[in-house]
């Protein structure tokens, strides 16, 4: 459920929609453009580096960005930085766990008993 905000600053959405007059068919905030202009450019580094031949247009490399812009636009935000979601991150990783003492219980079917007079019942 999305609630509205009743502070005027954010319900301004920081959104290019492009020229004027043609607008893009997609709406993104101007911080997407400049994530995904960085992870584009990253994926072009990684894959000159790696020994990959690849003679296609850089096809893929636009579909994974775009998938990935969409995935951390969607936990990155004017609200929660980059930095927040790391921090939130390693946090949640490096945290103490309390051990595990109870093992699950492998049951033996010699070690069963069945009385008899349930055996008689479900045999009727």
């Amino acid at each position: 459920m999305l609630i509205r905000p009743d502070d005027d600053v954010y319900r301004v959405d920081a959104v290019w929609l492009g020229p004027r007059g043609m607008t893009l068919p997609w709406a993104a905030r101007y911080s997407a453009y400049g994530i995904w202009v960085a992870l584009f450019v990253s994926v072009l580094i990684v894959e000159a580096i790696l020994p990959m031949r690849v003679s296609l247009p850089p096809v893929w490399e636009l579909v994974l960005t775009i998938l990935a812009t969409y995935g951390l636009t969607g936990v990155i935000d004017h609200d929660r930085p980059l930095s927040s979601a790391w921090q939130t991150l390693r946090v949640e990783l490096t945290a103490p766990r309390e051990p595990r003492e109870s093992r699950p219980v492998l049951i033996n079917a010699a070690r069963v008993r069945v009385r008899e007079n349930h055996v008689q019942e479900a045999s009727r």
